[in-house]
């Protein structure tokens, strides 16, 4: 009996594996990935660099591109490997804040909304940014939670609000007027800096602190 169970097993994890390789054709090369037949993109499959090897990290800086603008506070991103392959892993929810609405499915497009989106679309479509994590990586809709900078941040930029101000998108998106301020503890590494942008931008009547909703 026991030895008719374990052929049934092994037939069964044959056909899965079997399986897997048919859904996900390609040889892997020396470094342990292959190009994607159907996408055209280089990931790993073994190494440091395997997809199911990353794990995102509190507080760390990851390099990645952007693959596509969801709305104005959500990005679809591939991470960028040291060697500059990058494979498509996440999507992003910038953290401290929130822009309107534009793709929610049980809402109506909300005032300023298609400005934030296209705005972000302007300004992060295919560039290369840092994504900077905070005490939560993740929130509960699975979505990284991050702060995106416009280029490498050193350890001096993660306390100057001069670098804050020129160069991380979700101070932008305060300053500019496109968003409103949402901290969602314990992620409020920045949240006393952007209450003061927030202040400043609807003092300023900027974007949509200028405008009355329709």
């Amino acid at each position: 009996m026991k030895r008719k169970f374990y052929f049934v097993l092994s037939f069964i994890l044959v056909l899965a594996l079997s399986s897997v390789s048919f859904a996900h054709p390609g040889k892997l090369d020396s470094k342990g990935g292959h190009t994607d037949k159907e996408t055209g993109e280089y990931h790993y499959h073994k190494g440091p660099n395997a997809l199911q090897s990353l794990e995102i990290l509190r507080n760390k800086v990851y390099k990645a591109k952007i693959e596509r603008v969801v709305d104005g506070d959500t990005a679809i991103v591939s991470f960028i490997f040291d060697d500059g392959s990058k494979y498509l892993k996440e999507r992003v929810r910038f953290l401290g804040v929130n822009t309107p609405e534009t793709v929610h499915p049980n809402k109506p497009v909300e005032f300023y909304g298609k400005e934030a989106s296209n705005f972000t679309k302007s300004q992060l479509t295919d560039q290369i940014v840092w994504l900077q994590t905070d005490v939560e990586v993740k929130d509960r809709y699975g979505r990284m939670l991050a702060y995106v900078w416009l280029r490498e941040p050193s350890e001096k930029d993660f306390d100057n609000e001069d670098s804050i101000r020129e160069y991380m998108f979700n101070a932008k998106l305060l300053l500019d007027g496109y968003a409103q301020l949402m901290t969602i503890q314990p992620n409020s590494r920045y949240s006393n800096l952007f209450v003061y942008f927030q202040r400043e931008a609807r003092e300023a009547k900027k974007g949509l602190w200028g405008k009355d909703p329709e």
